[in-house]
């Protein structure tokens, strides 16, 4: 196992501008941990864990859950009742369905996207559901995002235009019994068949999604397609 540390001049978070990822010995990341930089240097400074007993007022009071790769905010009330969760996906080409061609798949190229997820805890203390989700774009610049990163609206069907809801189509409720299982959603909205739901809204012109997918198929997507939705990362937690 290793330790990796990262210090951007871009921080997520001020307070907290070191991020560590965790590497186990078969690869796989855990993480990404955010640490002050008080913590960074205590961490050097003291005793190994096996050496040292630990304080009364050591321990954490509160401490996130196992978060999905790819986490840039969780946040929560008092009871964990409500959760929010939102991750940064990186720019990819994706391989989709349009309508009910089950058996033909077209390689589009998806933005950098902001994916946040509301979550509710259910009566059954191990069960939770997703109430909504929301889909925005960024631009695909490489760098940290900010309360003050724009976000565009998502290009493709399936997601509202006016407020980036995700529409599961039937599956309107989706239940998970941990946080860590909304790595695989994403993937589940992308195995969805797209068709015209929400419409398309790119610089392009296209308004219909059949039409969009022959124009821009086998390509990366180019960021200069994108429609600012008038809204920035900050804004979605602003309740």
């Amino acid at each position: 196992m290793k330790w990796q540390f990262e210090l951007t001049d871009e921080p997520i978070n001020a307070n907290y501008p070191i991020t560590a990822k965790q590497i186990l010995s078969n690869g796989i990341s855990k993480g990404p941990f955010y640490l002050t930089t008080a913590d960074f240097l205590a961490a050097f400074q003291s005793e190994p864990e096996e050496l040292q007993e630990p304080e009364k007022d050591s321990v954490l009071d509160y401490t996130t859950p196992a978060l999905p790769f790819g986490t840039i905010r969780y946040s929560s009330n008092d009871t964990r009742s409500r959760q929010l969760i939102t991750l940064d996906i990186p720019q990819k080409d994706w391989e989709i369905r349009y309508g009910d061609s089950d058996d033909v798949f077209y390689t589009v190229g998806f933005p950098r996207l902001v994916l946040q997820y509301s979550v509710t805890r259910n009566s059954i203390e191990s069960e939770m559901t997703i109430d909504q989700t929301r889909l925005y774009a960024v631009e695909n610049n490489g760098k940290a995002i900010t309360e003050d990163t724009r976000l565009f609206t998502f290009p493709y069907p399936n997601v509202g235009k006016g407020n980036g809801i995700v529409c599961w189509g039937r599956n309107q409720r989706l239940s998970i019994t941990d946080i860590v299982e909304l790595e695989r959603m994403f993937r589940w909205f992308v195995a969805a068949p797209f068709n015209e739901d929400h419409g398309v809204r790119t610089t392009l012109g296209i308004s219909n999604f059949r039409k969009l997918i022959e124009t821009i198929q086998d390509q990366p997507f180019n960021d200069e397609w994108l429609m600012p939705a008038n809204k920035t990362f900050g804004e979605l937690f602003i309740n």
